[in-house]
């Protein structure tokens, strides 16, 4: 079988816990090569995982002949450089959300992506998960009815201010780290985009980055509801209520690879609790992305989707702001 051969722009915690070991089991998909600002952190991984090639220097990953593909699990701030230059080295692009600071540099990226020929995908890897093909499946059949409401909670508590979660300037702040989700999945549940939004926030007196945001995303007949924090206990769920059942996904994205996802399911028929097999998202994520550039296939729609949350991102950020609800462009 044709494999993928994976190149890792920079050592992050998140591609250590969550990224390398699926990607190092793969079919589809050769992890090469690693760089990082520090050879020696390079080569600490490197050895470590097994990973044939590593770099001191980011531009020198993307020269290299031994890859077909980056990961970019960058701070935020540096998705759209990073994004251009491997387009300019012809390589494909898996990159962490939100894919952009904007959505004017989103869909800069996406046309840029295009122009070169090159597959740009933004890593929301929960889709991937069967519990939430399960969860529309459901929607769609009508077993609940019309969905009435969807509300997600979503909270960590990290007190590093040296942590890129917590610099303003990186991007950091719940919403784009984990508010992303909440939009993207209500979104991807009701199969279409909020007219207006309207929110609010709590900046942390340090940081100044949001350290809890809530938001209202106005769909017509049905509304979303977020909660999220950098500040609070951790947690996380989401609530889809319909007009005659309703949905509760309790590990709704960060679900355990070892450990049965759960759903609990109320219809007019009764109640049921729903457990699916352990899965690994991020693997099956890579696996999508891999096989839709071995394969040739489509890629528009991952693409405008990226510039769609990002729209939603920019309006619930310019509501904290002025307080009022604001339209989608």
């Amino acid at each position: 079988m044709k494999k993928l051969r994976l190149g890792v722009l920079g050592v992050s915690n998140h591609f250590i816990k969550r990224i390398v070991l699926p990607a190092k089991q793969l079919t589809n998909i050769q992890l090469t090569s690693i760089a990082s600002r520090s050879e020696l952190k390079a080569s600490k991984y490197a050895k470590a995982f097994d990973i044939p090639h590593y770099y001191g220097d980011y531009q020198q990953l993307l020269d290299s002949t031994d890859i077909d593909a980056v990961y970019i699990p960058l701070p935020n701030h540096l998705h759209g450089e990073w994004i251009r230059k491997a387009a300019d080295a012809g390589k494909h692009i898996l990159c962490e959300k939100p894919l952009s600071m904007n959505a004017h540099e989103a869909k800069a990226v996406v046309e840029y992506c295009q122009k070169k020929g090159v597959y740009l995908m933004e890593a929301f890897m929960y889709k991937y998960h069967p519990q939430w093909q399960k969860v529309r499946d459901i929607i769609r059949t009508n077993n609940i009815g019309k969905i009435s409401f969807i509300h997600t909670s979503f909270s960590y508590n990290n007190p590093s201010p040296t942590n890129i979660r917590n610099i303003k300037a990186y991007g950091g702040g719940g919403l784009r780290d984990i508010g992303c989700y909440a939009i993207s999945s209500a979104r991807y549940l009701i199969e279409k985009e909020p007219i207006q939004v309207i929110s609010q926030r709590v900046e942390h007196p340090d940081f100044k980055t949001d350290a809890l945001s809530t938001a209202i995303l106005d769909f017509g007949n049905c509304k979303a509801t977020f909660t999220v924090s950098t500040n609070s206990n951790a947690f996380q769920k989401v609530d889809v209520i319909g007009t005659v059942g309703y949905i509760t996904i309790h590990l709704p994205f960060n679900s355990y690879t070892d450990v049965p996802a759960k759903l609990t399911v109320v219809t007019a028929i009764g109640h049921r609790e729903i457990t699916i097999a352990p899965t690994d998202q991020y693997g099956l994520m890579l696996t999508g992305f891999a096989n839709a550039i071995l394969e040739q296939k489509p890629f528009s729609d991952i693409e405008d989707d990226a510039i769609l949350n990002q729209k939603v991102i920019d309006a619930v950020i310019n509501s904290a702001h002025t307080g009022r609800w604001e339209t989608i462009d």
